[in-house]
């Protein structure tokens, strides 16, 4: 019984010392976008940075893209970040109303805004193609058909294309934060960079959101 208990322990330290490690080689990963940015993300430089030997890479992750389609899964807005309030908005049963729509957008651009990694992952997911980065994209569609599912029937005899509007939202806000952050320059004569352009935007998005929303009163 005294060496079963003996083999338990060490079965019991063994894992968690491996899920100690690959939680330092997930976050090792977005030490390593912060220094290098995507072009520097190789097994190597992970390993360094978490002080592992670069083999740990392909036995407890299969490959370095799963790695990191791990990590970036963890910062994802829509998959980790807006969870709470997606999760939220799929209990409405007679529709979303127009201020959780807004709402959800205008944290989905102070998101983008305060957290320089994620802008580097948006940016890497223009500028790339990998199969872990459409995989994200692609999670990221399903997430939104749920959504929509509650959605769409509120705009379904108006002539508002509800995905239209929010497409072009999402990517602006993409857009919108990508340029001022990365060369700080204005656009529309609106500075992002001071807490006037930001309220700037987070207002623009609800009056369009409001006059989308208005559109499906009868």
């Amino acid at each position: 019984m005294e060496d079963e208990s003996k083999s338990r322990k060490r079965t019991s330290g063994k894992l968690r010392d491996k899920e100690r490690t690959k939680v330092k080689m997930i976050q090792a990963v977005g030490k390593v976008l912060l220094k290098k940015g995507y072009t520097g993300l190789n097994a190597s430089s992970i390993a360094k940075e978490a002080g592992i030997d670069k083999s740990l890479v392909w036995t407890y992750f299969g490959s370095l893209d799963n790695l990191v389609e791990e990590y970036i899964a963890q910062r994802d807005f829509w998959k980790y970040k807006a969870t709470d309030s997606i999760n939220n908005m799929l209990t409405f049963k007679d529709g979303i109303k127009e201020e959780y729509m807004s709402g959800l957008l205008q944290f989905q651009f102070q998101s983008l805004l305060d957290d320089e990694i994620l802008q580097r992952i948006m940016l890497w997911g223009i500028s790339e193609k990998k199969d872990f980065l459409r995989n994200i994209s692609d999670e990221r569609e399903l997430i939104g058909e749920e959504v929509f599912k509650i959605v769409d029937p509120q705009f379904k005899n108006s002539d508002i294309d509800i995905r239209g509007i929010l497409a072009i939202l999402v990517a602006g806000i993409y857009y919108l934060v990508l340029h001022g952050k990365t060369n700080g320059s204005l656009f529309c004569g609106i500075d992002l960079n001071t807490a006037e352009g930001e309220d700037r935007i987070k207002e623009s998005i609800s009056q369009i959101i409001s006059m989308a929303f208005k559109k499906t009163i009868a």
